[in-house]
């Protein structure tokens, strides 16, 4: 039977927490940040419509996975590697 230290796993969890929120920090700051302008723009304008604020927002955040798409998948790949490479050594 296979033991695995529990402070190894609790390393490799952390790092794929934050790899998790450093890949989806770009497309939810283009969204909140769409959805703030989209707001500012309808109380300027005195309107409420909810789904006029849907589609820049859905814009917004394909924008920015066209932008840092490269760089997400490079750093999902990256972490992917390392992962691979120490199996090995996290192995007693």
């Amino acid at each position: 039977m296979v033991v695995i230290e529990a402070t190894v796993l609790f390393e490799l969890a952390r790092r794929a927490l934050v790899l998790a929120l450093c890949a989806a920090l770009p497309m939810l700051g283009g969204a909140v940040a769409a959805g703030l302008a989209i707001a500012g723009i309808q109380s300027a304008m005195r309107q409420s419509d909810p789904t006029l604020s849907v589609v820049p927002r859905l814009l917004a955040a394909g924008g920015a996975l066209l932008i840092f798409g490269r760089w997400i998948i490079a750093l999902v790949g990256g972490f992917w590697l390392d992962l691979w490479t120490s199996i090995p050594h996290m192995l007693p």
